[in-house]
């Protein structure tokens, strides 16, 4: 191996570890919790080294939520991948989202934090147009599943619909609910009485019928679709959200 593959794979392994302590102390203090100060204290490496990496605390968000996209946009694919109806795989898409929350609850909400203008213009041109071109990836994926719905016909968009609009009405709708339900969220009494998998679900089914997106609801075993998404398309995912839940019960 050359002396710069090993000084690539050890810088970006320092990446990776500044990335997971930004993590850990968010996960405990919140965003507003985070300072570089804060990253330096718990890793062998001075604020020179950590700002080579990463050149403001903003620039760190906007790492980590595109660590967040990339990962997400794999989950993606492998649904569009799903062997079933373009309905099915446009439903896989939310049990993928689903699943990366429960896997990832911090990274989820970073996507809020990027959005805004605070982090947007301190972080530098080439996060943002990683993170620009991570957007694409993933819209993309779900235009491909909307065109393959409209040449199959279970698919017809009324004349003031575009494909991107319909692609970004469910994303929209599945980041909403998975936030407003996440089980790491405080919830009012209303929401408490919520479960995410079945609003997230039944919200996914509703916007689907509403577009005529076939087949209907009433006309698929929907739970069966579920049932071989967790134990086919998403089985390492399941295995590993079951294998925190028994460690938390253990612990």
């Amino acid at each position: 191996m050359s002396p710069r593959i090993v000084d690539e794979v050890a810088i970006a392994a320092r990446e990776e570890e500044i990335m997971q302590s930004a993590l850990n102390i968010m996960a405990e203090q919140g965003v507003a919790g985070l300072t570089i100060d804060k990253i330096v204290a718990k890793l062998p490496y001075s604020k020179g080294t950590v700002y080579n990496h990463f050149t403001c605390k903003e620039d760190l968000l906007t790492g980590l939520c595109n660590r967040h996209c990339g990962t997400l946009t794999e989950m993606f694919q492998r649904a569009s991948e799903f062997e079933g109806s373009s309905r099915e795989k446009m439903f896989a898409i939310g049990i993928a989202y689903k699943l990366h929350s429960l896997l990832y609850p911090t990274e989820f909400m970073l996507v809020i934090s990027a959005k805004t203008p605070s982090v947007r213009e301190k972080s530098t041109a080439k996060r943002q147009e990683e993170h620009l071109a991570l957007e694409q990836a993933i819209l993309g994926i779900m235009l491909k599943i909307i065109s393959d719905g409209l040449s199959s016909g279970d698919l017809a968009l009324q004349p003031h619909l575009s494909p991107a609009q319909v692609a970004f009405s469910l994303w929209a709708m599945s980041f909403g609910t998975i936030a407003l339900l996440h089980e790491s969220l405080d919830r009012c009494t209303v929401r408490s009485e919520m479960e995410l998998e079945r609003e997230l679900i039944n919200h996914c089914n509703l916007l689907l019928d509403g577009l005529q997106w076939k087949p209907f609801t009433a006309d698929h075993d929907w739970l069966e679709t579920l049932k071989r998404l967790k134990e086919e398309t998403f089985k390492d995912e399941v295995a590993e959200l079951t294998n925190r839940l028994s460690r938390k019960t253990n612990d």
